[in-house]
């Protein structure tokens, strides 16, 4: 026989707005299955493999910006979500863990599918909370209000996974003639945050007006059309940084300093030094306008975040200052008859940095119409031909970094990436899941390695039409041959880049995707005509490329970009 209490825990989260979950299957959640599964205003997904499961839940989050809820049964199961829940945690997504767990008097007694999953991730959520048992009496209330208790953290403040471990007792099953209906009378309840003024106080207002080299670098974002206005108004009073992943379309931004960072001497480095650095958003890809903001540090790093935020990247950090950040740059450049700034240096400082983002981008131009085919080449093929209004997925190692060398993205397309935590793992899933609840077309640019990693992300019955995956399939992890240290040793082959011959085309052939396989420009060309023509049917494009030959070409571009 199912509770009444727990049978209603689906009905508290649906009254509480959430609506989409996904299930693994087990005996020990059965209770929590049914109840889901039974509810008309939940969406859910039955995914078997719990790690997929987690990024599947991970890409569905990321699109609709709401919580989605992670259920699965006992024992090590839990713990295959950790990779999804320390990414949610670090790019700030909120998503809700249902474990099913055996009694507290049966952990460590050598029974089946039990491991002590109290503080199994700890360190990847906001909160953990146990619920009672035998949910009867005082234990129903309590067991209600923990469930609102940990959905309200998920929602409220700092965007954090939250973990909910709920112990059974057999029967999980409904007994026989058993009938299910939610209560009529649950009550719910909500928590809500009062709005605070974000305006800069007169001292940071005073700093902003006064300083003559100001920057502001935007980090990981979602795509903001107000925060680009207020952007552009701001781009001739600062320089505005945006990596690939920032989703920021002003049209004066620096995009290419990560190439030309690379190779400045002394006297260029002391020309495009900040004076005040201004950053927004989550992190950024730019290794070298890291390593150029730590040796040329700014006076002033003001950290602007909704949450108390005090990471200090930059090893500069000066102010964490809590607030929206369209709200405080608004209010900056509102003030405009305040400014006090030297416009003349201003303007040279802003023109030094336009200045070498133009040439660069000459040179880079210039350079790809002579390179031989390569994964570089081929990469910068596939970006530009990304239609309009299309969402595209990006794999970390070398996928996000080609994107961000290139930035040839129309300004409409929406970037994600799973840089929280930066892993290769559960690309293929948070694609998936995003693909799953779109009618938009989605685009994930993947690696190999990061490709077949991730396979059992399609191990499901989903549809998925829209979903176009291009791999680019150099026979390894190609990064470790482009960068100094792994390249320079002779375990390279065997244990860095781990050297194979597979091929994608196997996977399509499983599922059931169109597939094409690519060695050369004219045959990308057709291939990418071919999946962008419409989304009846998931398609791969497979693009294979010479290992050596990549690493020549990226040891090209750098060169041409000096």
């Amino acid at each position: 026989m199912i509770n009444q209490t727990v049978f209603d825990t689906s009905e508290v989260f649906a009254l509480k707005g959430i609506k989409h979950v996904v299930l693994s299957p087990g005996s020990r959640n059965a209770p929590l299955t049914i109840s889901f599964a039974r509810n008309p205003k939940i969406k859910t997904y039955n995914i078997v493999d719990e790690r997929s499961a987690g990024f599947i839940a991970l890409g569905i989050a990321q699109k609709l910006k709401q919580p989605v809820v992670l259920c699965c049964t006992s024992g090590t199961s839990l713990l295959n979500y950790a990779p999804s829940v320390a990414e949610a945690y670090y790019q700030g997504i909120s998503l809700i863990v249902l474990s099913a767990d055996r009694p507290a008097e049966w952990i460590g007694q050598k029974d089946g599918q039990t491991i002590d999953q109290l503080g199994a991730l700890t360190n990847f959520v906001k909160g953990t909370f146990n619920l009672p048992a035998n949910p009867v009496g005082d234990e129903a209330w309590e067991y209600t209000r923990k469930l609102n208790e940990a959905i309200n953290t998920a929602n409220s403040g700092k965007k954090a996974p939250v973990h909910i471990n709920i112990p059974f007792r057999e029967p999980f099953y409904p007994a026989e003639g058993q009938e299910l209906s939610f209560s009529k009378e649950l009550k719910v309840f909500n928590t809500y945050q009062s709005p605070s003024s974000s305006t800069p106080n007169e001292e940071l207002l005073s700093k902003w007006h006064l300083s003559d080299r100001r920057m502001i670098i935007v980090g990981q974002n979602e795509q903001n059309q107000e925060l680009d206005e207020i952007l552009a108004s701001l781009s001739d009073k600062a320089i505005i940084i945006a990596d690939v992943i920032s989703n920021n379309a002003t049209i004066d931004a620096i995009r290419h300093h990560d190439l030309f960072l690379a190779s400045i001497d002394e006297k260029l480095g002391a020309s495009l030094r900040p004076e005040l650095v201004i950053t927004i958003g989550k992190s950024v890809i730019s290794k070298n306008l890291k390593l150029f903001l730590r040796k040329y540090k700014p006076e002033m790093l003001w950290q602007i975040s909704p949450q108390i935020n005090q990471a200090d990247t930059f090893q500069a950090l000066t102010s964490v200052i809590e607030s929206e950040p369209t709200t405080f740059l608004q209010s900056l450049d509102s003030q405009s008859e305040k400014e006090q700034f030297n416009q003349q240096v201003t303007s040279n400082f802003i023109q030094n940095w336009q200045i070498e983002d133009s040439k660069t981008k000459r040179k880079l131009n210039k350079a790809l119409e002579v390179l031989d085919w390569s994964e570089f080449t081929a990469m910068y093929q596939v970006i530009k031909s990304i239609p309009a209004g299309s969402d595209v997925h990006l794999a970390n190692s070398m996928p996000v970094r080609f994107a961000n060398f290139i930035q040839q993205l129309r300004p409409d397309i929406e970037i994600f990436c799973n840089r929280g935590t930066s892993g290769i793992d559960g690309t293929n899933g948070t694609a998936v899941g995003h693909a799953m609840i779109t009618e938009r077309s989605v685009y994930l640019i993947t690696g190999d390695l990061s490709f077949f990693y991730d396979r059992n992300a399609f191990f499901h019955p989903y549809e998925l039409d829209n979903l176009k995956i291009i791999v680019s399939n150099n026979q390894g992890g190609g990064i470790f041959r482009l960068i100094n240290g792994p390249s320079n040793t002779p375990e390279l082959v065997q244990h860095f880049e781990t050297r194979h011959e597979h091929t994608a085309k196997f996977t399509a052939l499983e599922y059931g995707f169109d597939y094409h396989g690519v060695k050369d420009a004219d045959a990308l060309e057709k291939a990418l005509k071919a999946i962008h023509k419409d989304n009846r049917g998931a398609k791969l494009v497979e693009i294979f490329t010479d290992p050596e030959i990549n690493s020549e070409v990226f040891k090209a571009v750098k060169a041409a970009v000096k």
